[in-house]
């Protein structure tokens, strides 16, 4: 089994989704990157754009994000605060 960790995709309408996720893709402005289990903490400003999720089972989360940040904490966890987030 794959390692997982924690995201979190938050709105200014609340929280979006929770899960465990064994790996993430995600609208930077500097480009599309990926995050995998035990990435370092990051931060990045994000575009609009599509994020992907992997979550724990192997099935894909997808949301079509607005702008906003995404941080991989200390702890390992990720955090996605976007303007809007809708399903695909």
């Amino acid at each position: 089994m794959a390692a997982t960790f924690s995201i979190s995709v938050l709105t200014p309408e609340g929280l979006i989704w929770e899960g465990r996720a064994s790996a993430v893709n995600a609208p930077g402005v500097a480009g599309g990157f990926g995050v995998l289990a035990h990435h370092q903490p990051m931060v990045a400003a994000l575009q609009p754009g599509p994020l992907v999720i992997t979550a724990e089972d192997g099935t894909l989360v997808q949301f079509r994000l607005g702008v906003g940040v995404f941080e991989v904490t200390a702890f390992h966890d990720v955090l996605v605060l976007a303007d809007s987030a809708a399903t695909v």
